[in-house]
């Protein structure tokens, strides 16, 4: 037998050409861990490894981070004081195994820990950790068999016996936090095999919305396997776009989902990392719990305090449970079509900085000396930060196209000098990566129609937490332009667009956009969000007088003449022919009077 306190060191002085089994019951006897040697030739990679006094575990090739020992203890303890004591736990993707170890060191009925990792040194130096520390003696003392895998999770097979339904399953750890975009870029084997695994199709699936992150790959087939268990618990740290996206598709599986928990922590503390993160915790089959597609929120620091609670209502989708049934009366369909701005995938070539009584410069810093016709002032979310925007830009942008698929050969005759300048940057076009561009004429854009030259537009930023709404104005005769970044609505009556303004930052609907939105995702503001918004509704719970009121805190010209008249007729139109806010001819002598007026 083995003396446990010098396991290493005795594993280098036995006969390795016993065989396997046999060294692994003898290993299994002293340490608890099960099937230790994957073969022979392992000895001489443990005695090498262990020369070198430190195991290295590489370079974050499969965006992990490892999760701190203090934070797998808490999590442990906020686990048992909700009452989840696991009588076997599985580790998915367990690198150091400080998850592993926290289990053991906590929970009082574990008899089975069965752990899988993708990279060989981490298995390693797990095995090394547990035989050189306490761990052993814990292992032996609470009777735990530790099962630890050196695999791929996507391909591994759990055995049936984790999943027979006996035990009390809870599912622990620390998924990649990366997307399966990044890991092709790292050239990673580590992730599923390639699929549009959400079903999305056309356009959303080209441009990159069918890509996903590696822990919501995870986190599915895990719930799946327990769902099939029939009972357990799930605990995974990730990034809380994550827990929403998965919180989000619940309808769309039969699981038996009874507990949907939300844990606040500090990302940039734990692991220097600028997202926003928590412990997501899900239960499957308590007794006497019916299902649920809501999730409650709450603080790791204070787990006693629910901040709030978001997921499905009424067939509806919020990020605040409580606001959405006091503002719900304007969730449905917008009469007015949200757009996003132009698309065009080199800014170094397309866009152009303002210079102070300079000609223009592109992003290669040269300067560039091309007609005006097709060149526009252009805001970017960063510029929408307040309810009217300045009559001068940081930027201009160059447009090619009215609509999108549009001959371009028509500038070499109208604007011959910026045809020089596209075809002496043409590689710089020709290398935008997207497919949308391939079999398109060349320096096409996207996001651009009859909408995007409408003089007057009420934009949002959708990367911006504040959901404020702007009023963008014609400078010097022409429409101004926003990037794919901002959305908005198109108007060619000033004061049409001065309404929707109003309306769009009243407290109705701003109390309506907070109950909607994630503020912690990447774009809180999309199309399908603001397309929620009935503006319709919303004018029969607002008053002009209130407009008005609201109208005083922001630096805005108002008519004085401006009567009921004109917002009943604004009112009808828009229930009437909301397409028409925008279409037909625009009246410029109107646009120079209003203008003149502002």
């Amino acid at each position: 037998m083995i003396n446990k306190k010098n396991i290493l060191e005795e594993i280098f002085q036995l006969d390795f050409n016993t065989d396997l089994a046999e060294l692994n019951d003898k290993m299994l006897a002293a340490s608890s861990i099960k099937n230790f040697f994957t073969n022979i030739e392992e000895y001489q990679v443990w005695k090498d490894w262990s020369q070198d006094g430190e195991l290295s575990v590489g370079a974050r090739e499969f965006g992990d981070f490892q999760t701190p020992t203090d934070l797998a203890e808490r999590v442990c303890k906020l686990l048992i004081a909700n009452g989840i004591n696991p009588t076997t736990i599985i580790e998915p993707t367990f690198g150091k195994g400080n998850f592993i170890h926290a289990s053991i060191n906590n929970f009082k009925n574990i008899h089975k820990v069965y752990g899988v990792e993708i990279q060989k040194p981490y298995e390693m130096y797990l095995k090394k950790d547990i035989l050189e520390t306490n761990a052993t003696h814990i292992l032996k003392d609470k009777n735990i068999t530790l099962e630890i895998h050196h695999d791929d999770f996507f391909k591994h097979e759990f055995p049936e016996c984790l999943i027979d339904g006996n035990e009390e399953l809870l599912i622990i750890g620390n998924p990649p936090w990366i997307t399966v975009a990044e890991l092709s870029t790292l050239s990673s084997a580590n992730m599923p095999e390639k699929s549009n695994f959400k079903k999305y199709s056309g356009l959303d699936a080209i441009t990159g919305k069918s890509n996903f992150d590696l822990s919501e790959y995870i986190i599915i087939k895990l719930l799946k396997m327990l769902d099939k268990a029939q009972k357990g618990t799930l605990a995974l740290l990730c990034k809380n776009s994550i827990a929403k996206n998965i919180v989000y598709s619940l309808p769309n599986y039969d699981w038996n989902v009874t507990t949907v928990e939300l844990y606040n922590f500090d990302a940039k503390k734990e692991f220097n990392v600028a997202t926003d993160a928590s412990l997501f915790l899900v239960r499957i089959g308590e007794p006497h719990k019916q299902r649920v597609n809501t999730c409650d929120v709450y603080d790791l620091s204070n787990p006693n305090n629910k901040l709030r609670t978001y997921g499905w209502i009424n067939d509806k989708f919020v990020s605040n449970v409580d606001s959405y049934q006091d503002s719900s009366s304007v969730d449905n369909v917008s009469p007015l079509t949200w757009r996003s701005g132009v698309k065009h995938d080199s800014s170094k070539i397309m866009e152009l900085k303002v210079l102070e009584d300079k000609p223009l410069e592109n992003g290669l810093k040269e300067i560039v000396d091309v007609e005006d016709h097709l060149i526009y002032n252009l805001l970017k979310s960063s510029d929408l930060k307040k309810e009217t925007i300045p009559n001068k830009t940081r930027k201009k942008v160059i447009i090619t196209q009215r609509k999108v698929g549009q001959d371009t050969s028509y500038i070499k005759e109208e604007s011959p000098k910026l045809w020089d300048y596209l075809v002496n940057h043409k590689e710089y076009l020709d290398k935008r990566k997207s497919s949308i561009y391939k079999g398109k004429p060349d320096f096409s854009i996207f996001g651009i129609g009859d909408y995007s030259f409408a003089p007057y537009k009420v934009a949002i930023a959708g990367m911006y937490k504040k959901s404020n709404f702007s009023l963008v104005m014609p400078i010097n005769g022409k429409p101004v332009m926003l990037d794919d970044t901002c959305y908005f609505l198109s108007f060619n009556k000033y004061l049409d667009a001065v309404f929707t303004l109003l309306i769009l930052n009243s407290e109705l609907v701003q109390k309506f956009l907070k109950s909607l939105v994630f503020i912690d995702t990447q774009r809180p503001y999309t199309k399908d969000t603001l397309m929620r918004i009935d503006i319709l509704e919303a004018t029969k719970h607002l008053s002009l007088d209130d407009l008005l009121d609201y109208a005083k805190d922001f630096d805005i010209y108002i008519p004085l003449d401006i009567s009921g008249d004109d917002y009943a007729n604004y009112i009808e139109r828009l229930s009437a022919r909301p397409d028409s806010f925008f279409e037909g001819n625009v009246d410029s002598a109107n646009i120079q009077e209003e203008l003149s007026l502002w």
